[in-house]
């Protein structure tokens, strides 16, 4: 799959640069270097993540299903998620999870099932986004 022009250019941090494709993939640059891919699951997002503003992006067709190493995919719930990470150094809170994998940290968003915005405590939480980091420099 070829993912052709971005749909948006977004400056970021420092001298990075995020390629927008549709409303649910970041490709973010430093320089002419990958270093993150970021994804969502954009469907429902409310402001509460701060992502809403994404919904009035037009979607892209064939990005929506980003799945990473055949066990991780947006929409399955936190505790096959969390699972699939079993073994990996990492931490844990209310609405996310990183782990490190390959010395490279993934980051895990999770939210409401139903609103995909910030669940309330045992509210049932799916994968609402995902961000790998390429060549990162983690603090020791």
């Amino acid at each position: 799959m070829t993912l052709g022009q971005p749909s948006a250019e977004l400056p970021l941090h420092g001298e990075r640069r995020g390629l927008l494709y549709g409303n649910s993939l970041m490709l973010v640059f430093e320089g002419d270097r990958l270093r993150e891919v970021r994804c969502w699951l954009v469907p429902r997002f409310t402001g509460d993540l701060y992502l809403g503003w994404l919904q009035e992006v037009p979607a892209r067709a064939g990005l929506e299903g980003f799945v990473l190493d055949d066990r991780l995919r947006l929409g399955m719930p936190r505790e096959e998620a969390e699972s699939a990470l079993a073994g990996l150094e990492g931490a844990a809170d209310q609405h996310s999870v990183v782990a490190i994998k390959h010395g490279q940290p993934i980051w895990l968003g999770f939210g409401s099932a139903d609103s995909h915005g910030q669940s309330e405590d045992g509210e049932p939480q799916i994968l609402v986004s995902l961000t790998v980091h390429f060549d990162a420099r983690l603090a020791r």
